[in-house]
């Protein structure tokens, strides 16, 4: 199963229903304060709570605030926001929205209806406190298959096993063709409907600013979007799993190399035990040297590099057709040279193109973007598992752009101000006033 599109509506600076074509690489581009972080911080939002895993607007990387912060500044008395998936499986178009209003005597957003849509019909899940595993069919309309239960959002598998059970009071004949709808969707879906997004999982990085150290004392294990967990990862796989170190470090150097960053890199343990102090050492030209002596990018793209080429991760992937894999990278060429920007490009598109995981990627980077274009004029990857979003300011709002490319790697769709400032300042190097 794969996303196929990200909607968000009412949030911050988007106003009305905006629509991102999501694929398997993906590139987010804009001026500063248009959106791109917050659209990634939505996205991740969404997932997690799809996954079952709450609601939290302010897990790390990102930080947006109360609900007062996220919803946008309008006029309106009941203000709430909308975010979105939609996606295609089994031959049936999904469509999965989650309202969020204010929570009743606090501040943060809370989950107010998730409506499914599907091929042939619509089902509205209403938030209303439920006990045990009670909920009410408020509406129903059997021509459409449109129907909108009383519930606990958050118990939505909980209500697909109630669906299974045989009655223990008479129900209703609406709830009967309900039930039937149901069944019939979950054994086409061969998974309750709203189970679709499930087995998404989701990773974000911020953009990286961890400290290279001389010397790495261990004291405990933890995942950092800031990268700083990753020194102590590769000295722990180093010792105790040669091979995935390996394969790792194998790809780590393919990379390396192709950027022009580094041609290899070792751990060097001081002891025998997982808890001695160790260094990162790379060879970059002559001698291999401490970490902390090498340009500052090799210790920048590092933790990058190690998330996405994690061998683990790829020998999960693609064995269940429900699990979709996102990382979202935000400025992963901060301080690359555009060498190693460009070369980013070219494996992300690598990894895109497996089928394993896919990318969106906020960049301020041409490097990174004509890249990918280069590889589509290669046939490296498909002009349509490449998205290029553009955020628009207008006035106090932000539009979303959704260009595409044709095979000879052209762009489609595009508006009619994208990269104005760029062809101004080319025009200005040839002379001409504004």
């Amino acid at each position: 199963m794969s996303i196929t599109q990200f909607t968000m509506e009412e949030v911050r600076c988007f106003s009305e229903r905006q629509t991102l074509e999501i694929r398997p690489l993906t590139f987010l581009v804009g001026e500063n304060s248009t959106g791109k972080t917050t659209a990634l911080a939505c996205f991740h939002v969404l997932a997690n709570y799809l996954r079952g895993d709450g609601v939290d607007f302010n897990s790390d990387p990102y930080s947006m605030g109360t609900f007062r912060d996220i919803v946008r500044n309008s006029t309106e008395k009941e203000k709430t926001f909308k975010l979105g998936f939609a996606a295609k499986y089994n031959n049936e178009d999904i469509e999965e929205t989650v309202e969020f209003v204010e929570k009743k005597a606090g501040v943060e957003p809370i989950v107010n209806s998730i409506t499914m849509k599907l091929t042939d019909g619509e089902i509205i899940v209403q938030s209303e406190d439920a006990m045990g595993r009670k909920f009410r069919l408020d509406f129903c309309n059997k021509k459409q298959n449109r129907y909108r239960i009383a519930g606990d959002t958050d118990r939505l598998n909980e209500y697909s096993a109630v669906f299974f059970l045989p009655p223990f009071t008479r129900e209703s004949e609406d709830e009967i063709v309900f039930k039937k709808y149901f069944k019939k969707k979950t054994y086409k879906l061969e998974c309750g409907p709203w189970d679709i997004f499930r087995d998404t999982s989701v990773f974000s990085t911020s953009p990286v600013r961890s400290r290279p150290k001389r010397t790495y004392d261990p004291t405990r294990e933890f995942d950092d979007p800031e990268g700083s967990d990753v020194p102590m990862y590769l000295m722990r796989i180093e010792t105790t799993d040669k091979q995935n170190w390996e394969a790792l470090k194998t790809h780590l150097v393919e990379f390396g190399r192709n950027s022009g960053l580094f041609e290899n890199i070792d751990v060097k343990n001081f002891g025998h035990s997982l808890g001695a102090p160790f260094q990162l050492q790379v060879k970059v030209r002559g001698p291999k040297a401490n970490i902390t002596d090498v340009g500052y990018g090799v210790s920048q793209i590092l933790p990058i590099l190690v998330q996405i080429l994690n061998p683990s991760i790829s020998k999960n992937a693609g064995n269940d057709p429900m699990q979709s894999f996102f990382s979202l990278l935000q400025q992963p060429e901060v301080h690359l040279h555009p060498k190693a920007q460009a070369e980013l490009s070219s494996l992300l598109v690598k990894l895109a193109n497996k089928g394993d995981q896919s990318f969106i990627v906020e960049t301020h980077s041409d490097y990174m973007i004509d890249r990918a274009r280069i590889e589509i004029r290669k046939g490296t990857i498909r002009p349509e598992d490449v998205s290029l979003i553009y955020f628009e300011p207008k006035g106090n709002i932000v539009k979303v752009h959704n260009i595409g490319f044709d095979k000879e790697a052209n762009l489609t769709s595009v508006p009619p101000h994208y990269r104005d400032f760029f062809l101004k300042e080319s025009k200005r190097l040839m002379g001409f006033e504004d």
